[in-house]
């Protein structure tokens, strides 16, 4: 019997597509390089500021992004964020 993995929700592929657009706007440099969430929401390509709000929200309670303001205004990857969307490659 083939057991495949369950899809990923929209709400997952929302938060690492959120994720992979702040790791490329910094340019993959190491944190904390700081890029405002109107870049962000644009590389998206959403006019949803609530849906960036809440990702950013989830993204900055897990780990993977440090947010500056209320909401926020700029955001920065973390090492963890990083790593959840770079994984090391296996030896």
């Amino acid at each position: 019997m083939d057991s495949k993995p369950a899809a990923p929700s929209e709400s997952v592929r929302f938060l690492m597509a959120l994720l992979g657009a702040v790791r490329e706007l910094t340019g993959r440099r190491p944190p904390p390089t700081w890029v405002h969430v109107e870049k962000v929401q644009t590389k998206l390509s959403t006019a949803n500021t609530d849906a960036v709000d809440a990702g950013i929200r989830v993204a900055v309670a897990r780990g993977w992004l440090r947010a500056h303001g209320e909401p926020a205004t700029s955001v920065t990857m973390t090492a963890q964020g990083i790593k959840l969307i770079e994984p090391t490659p296996s030896k």
